[in-house]
């Protein structure tokens, strides 16, 4: 008798301590998941601060020499070269900031794969979108060209749009410019069918074959599929970032995909390791567009809350 209670005695201690190390497992992994959240709540105030302030330039930079250009003349108006890649990149900068804000909410529910990764999915685009026009590997009039494709991308938007919902839309285009007011020199109180004619004008004036696509014009060709794998400052994993993404978004699933979303499903719910695993896309992005800024105004930016958020986000702080 006395050894079956032993061994029972024994067996119960074994049990507590299983438990008691899964409880454990479980703190750390919340802890983690917090800390990595908050991690991101610094990264998009971050890009806010981004999106919303001058930028600091080293005096040899790209975007010093991008301060330099003759003025863009759009109709009766003159826009600075160095003011359109400023606004282009600006308007994806706080898109970012946004879905970065959003993906922290999604973390800290841990209730919703597909949710998480396709915000993911928005961060990568919108900083792929904010680099491609300040690309310092490029000339000044490729960025120029891009940074008006962008825009011609922007006003037609607007304008399906407003024909969509009628009158009653507020310009898409009216954003907050660096001293606090509502910036007018981009579209706010135009006509926005008229600016996309001075920007092709303006275009065929330098040379630059305009093309007629079926949403918009461009000066360029701009993809995220050709950016994530073309882009200068890329690491290799971008392309795999975009693909996994949009494949989570439009539910064309691998075997693989399909079994870590019904894994989701069964748990009841979406813990922070398996959103990890699926949104590279809210680190890859960021990360791209900090080390382009860098090269373009030769300043380092964010560095601190970066390297805290790529620490947290691979989980280099210990496995939960």
């Amino acid at each position: 008798m006395t050894g079956e209670g032993d061994a029972s005695k024994h067996d119960e201690a074994w049990a507590m301590e299983i438990l008691d190390q899964l409880n454990r497992g479980t703190q750390k992994a919340h802890e983690h998941r917090d800390a990595l959240a908050a991690a991101v709540d610094e990264m998009a105030h971050g890009f806010t601060q981004l999106g919303l302030k001058p930028w600091t330039m080293g005096r040899k930079s790209p975007a010093r020499e991008d301060m330099k250009a003759p003025d863009v003349l759009l109709g009766v108006r003159a826009e600075p070269v160095a003011t359109i890649l400023r606004y282009e990149s600006a308007v994806n900068i706080l898109s970012a900031a946004d879905q970065l804000r959003g993906f922290a909410v999604l973390l800290r529910a841990e209730a919703s794969l597909m949710g998480a990764v396709s915000v993911a999915r928005g961060i990568f685009e919108a900083c792929l979108w904010a680099t491609a026009v300040i690309d310092p590997t490029i000339t000044t009039d490729e960025r120029l060209q891009r940074a008006l494709t962008r825009r011609l991308a922007r006003l037609s938007a607007g304008i399906r749009l407003k024909n969509m919902l009628g009158d009653g839309v507020t310009d898409a285009d009216q954003v907050i410019d660096n001293d606090g007011h509502i910036d007018d020199a981009h579209g706010t109180n135009r006509d926005p069918a008229k600016d996309i004619a001075d920007i092709e004008i303006y275009a065929k004036s330098r040379g630059w074959p305009v093309k007629k696509r079926l949403r918009a014009s461009e000066i360029t060709p701009l993809s995220i599929d050709w950016l994530s794998e073309n882009l200068e400052r890329r690491i290799g994993i971008e392309g795999y970032a975009w693909t996994s993404g949009s494949s989570m978004a439009h539910g064309e699933h691998a075997a693989d995909t399909a079994s870590w979303v019904e894994l989701s499903q069964d748990l009841g719910t979406a813990p922070a390791w398996l959103i990890r695993l699926w949104s590279t896309g809210a680190w890859a992005g960021p990360r791209l567009f900090l080390t382009t800024l860098e090269g373009y105004t030769g300043r380092v930016s964010l560095e601190r809350e970066y390297q805290r958020f790529e620490k947290l986000f691979w989980n280099e702080e210990g496995k939960s």
